[in-house]
């Protein structure tokens, strides 16, 4: 008999980088599978050390979109939305892009839906769509 597939095999050992990294992973793939039912066109970007590009790159509506997620009990949101604006950059340096596609930070709720994750922007960039 055939044994079914698993997919993602995360340690035991619930504080360890491999346990972090599988459930970070898993966080990535759930949002974009997310979006994709919506019929939102969402991929997940590369790791590429110092020059990391995002986890996904979305586009709606013709505007692409870099989004860092986290799924880690310590909020760092200085820290978080640094690390997005930097890799949008390298996003865009990478494609030879004139312009540096909005970033933003998505930070997985505990004990909720995808759907309810948080979205971190600063208020210069909401404004800026806000006048669009």
């Amino acid at each position: 008999m055939r044994q079914p597939v698993r997919l993602y095999t995360i340690p035991v050992k619930m504080s360890s980088p491999a346990y972090n990294k599988a459930k970070g992973a898993a966080f990535e793939i759930d949002v974009m599978k997310w979006f994709r039912g919506l019929g939102v066109l969402a991929e997940r970007l590369r790791l590429a050390g110092k020059d990391d590009e995002g986890d996904l790159v979305c586009v709606v509506t013709g505007q692409t979109y870099i989004l860092e997620l986290k799924n880690t009990a310590r909020l760092d949101l200085p820290k978080f939305w640094r690390e997005a604006q930097v890799e949008a950059l390298n996003y865009a340096k990478a494609r030879g892009l004139g312009e540096v596609p909005p970033a933003y930070v998505v930070v997985k709720r505990r004990n909720a839906s995808i759907d309810k994750a948080w979205v971190v922007q600063d208020l210069e960039q909401w404004l800026k769509e806000k006048q669009q």
